[in-house]
């Protein structure tokens, strides 16, 4: 544990601060800070004046320093070595209608409010998709955790990589729970049915279920290998 993580323990216990509201504080000040480093620099401002005259882009939202060769990667807090801009989808993304071609979203939208955030996050891929235009999203698969949690069997928990349990995991309920909620960063888990039904919502189409690695856009086909025996794959289009 780093100085700054014991500081930080110290500090929660000596103030009795909840730590998943400092946690959930300490993330909106840096998206303010980001979204202020923004309004304030000329090169931003260059950068997606020049974007918003082309076509066919591929955006990997949410990429968390691990952006990808040739996609424009956005976070909405600063990663420098590999993002392209800062980008807080919650506040919209700056970039104009039907200029994307591909959105990637690997283990982002569990982080938002399904009533209060979600709705608008969709839209906004939603418009700025060209005809045609593909999301892939990947969450973890709420479903198949709750099947291993009810059916109490430690083979559906090998399949999603976690038998044994890990030690800080004691019971499959704590399991259960770290999924769902992953100490107040999770803010809603998903299955199949219901990441269709708000995409169907938002505005899109041949909502689909994928398999790791599988895609009808084959460029959206970059899903890192160590989410995959936890996650759920789906894909909608732009008609």
């Amino acid at each position: 544990m780093t100085l700054k993580q014991r500081m930080g323990r110290w500090l929660v216990r000596r103030l009795h601060l909840n730590p998943g509201l400092l946690m959930e504080i300490r993330f909106e000040v840096r998206c303010r800070l980001g979204r202020a480093k923004n309004a304030f620099s000329p090169a931003y401002h260059r950068k997606i004046r020049r974007m918003r005259g082309e076509k066919g882009l591929s955006l990997n939202v949410g990429s968390g320093g691990r952006g990808v060769p040739g996609w424009l990667n956005t976070d909405a807090v600063g990663h420098p070595s590999d993002q392209t801009f800062i980008c807080d989808v919650r506040r919209g993304i700056p970039l104009s209608d039907g200029s994307v071609a591909r959105i990637f979203a690997e283990h982002l939208i569990e982080h938002l409010g399904f009533a209060t955030e979600l709705p608008e996050v969709l839209r906004e891929f939603h418009r700025v998709l060209g005809p045609g235009g593909r999301v892939r999203i990947i969450v973890p698969d709420g479903r198949r955790f709750a099947e291993a949690y009810v059916r109490n069997d430690r083979a559906l928990w090998a399949q999603l990589g976690f038998d044994p349990l890990p030690a800080d995991m004691p019971t499959p309920m704590a399991m259960l729970n770290h999924v769902f909620h992953q100490g107040g960063e999770h803010h809603f888990t998903y299955d199949c049915e219901t990441l269709g039904w708000a995409l169907g919502r938002a505005g899109f189409a041949d909502v689909r279920r994928c398999a790791f690695g599988e895609s009808a856009d084959p460029l959206l086909a970059i899903d890192r290998r160590e989410h995959a025996p936890y996650s759920l794959y789906v894909e909608a289009m732009k008609p």
